[in-house]
């Protein structure tokens, strides 16, 4: 078998030079995706789960109303505690607003730890399913004022953000990180928005898990997500039959991350140039999501 030729002068400068180019773009287009850890990449089964607690300013009208009753699931923390299973939680300014002394009752539990879901759970990015735009110039405050709220109720918690909807961009996550808060995502979409049936949110959360997921699920319970409470003790029963162990996120981000999901906004339109297209699909987009007018809902059909 002959040996073969060996590159000399422009030949071997021209492939160092595609060489470099190549691994330049792939780390530069890497960067641009990954705006958010969505999931560890690991062998491991291990697996985190999150709830958000949502609050807009159209659920705390329904609240004050009483059109409401509450909008904290008191069985979804119940069924974790029971079973022993850590997780994490990425709260509202207005839920912790609204829910003070359980904000500071989950903050002292080592099962669990806080994280920030914005103030008011506007879109950083619109269009965002329903949810009503946040201004970029008002996004860092948004940010801030439930830090602020965090220090004052909570005994710990971690710099985490989560953006309402999972829409941002670029920018978005700039103005996020620049504040100290590493963004979370999720790569299991555990669909209990609006969902009824405990053994359906059971289903759609079990057989999308793998190795390192962050199963995305909410805690703010009413009709908004009234059945996670109750599959949760299936949900947790099925992974450890599985093999699973249960994790936070501080213990994903001990391991290095997957590869990005593509969530469903994640390039800022120009104002001046048409909307031709609809957001980019993500592969769970069932993921619901309201705005703050609590009566001009619409969510994604998952069907």
């Amino acid at each position: 078998m002959n040996a073969p030729p060996i590159l000399r002068g422009p030949a071997l400068a021209l492939l160092t030079l595609f060489m470099t180019l190549s691994v330049s773009r792939f780390v530069a287009a890497t960067t641009a995706q990954r705006l958010s850890f969505d999931h560890a990449a690991t062998s491991q089964k291990i697996v985190a789960l999150t709830f958000d607690a949502d609050m807009t300013p159209g659920m705390l009208r329904e609240l004050k109303s009483g059109k409401v009753a509450s909008w904290y699931n008191e069985k979804v923390i119940a069924a974790l505690r029971q079973q022993q299973t850590p997780a994490t939680l990425f709260l509202t300014g207005l839920w912790i607003e609204t829910y003070p002394a359980a904000t500071k009752q989950l903050a002292a539990d080592p099962l669990f730890e806080l994280g920030n879901h914005s103030y008011s759970h506007g879109a950083f990015h619109s269009p965002c399913y329903n949810l009503f735009p946040i201004p970029q110039s008002k996004q860092a405050g948004e940010v801030q004022k439930t830090d602020d709220l965090l220090k004052q109720y909570a005994v710990s918690y971690k710099k985490y953000f989560r953006f309402p909807g999972l829409c941002s961009d670029a920018q978005a996550t700039k103005t996020v990180e620049e504040q100290g808060y590493t963004v979370i995502g999720g790569d299991v979409d555990g669909a209990d928005a609006f969902e009824k049936s405990p053994k359906w949110v059971a289903s759609d959360a079990v057989t999308q898990v793998r190795p390192g997921s962050i199963v995305i699920l909410h805690m703010n319970g009413g009709r908004d997500a009234p059945a996670t409470g109750d599959a949760l003790p299936e949900i947790i029963a099925k992974l450890r039959a599985e093999g699973y162990t249960f994790v936070k996120v501080s213990d994903l981000l001990k391991l290095p991350p997957g590869e990005p999901i593509r969530h469903p906004v994640a390039v800022r339109q120009s104002a001046a140039a048409p909307r031709t297209t609809a957001p980019v699909s993500s592969p769970w987009l069932s993921f619901f999501r309201w705005s703050n007018n609590s009566t001009d809902r619409s969510p994604i059909s998952r069907r």
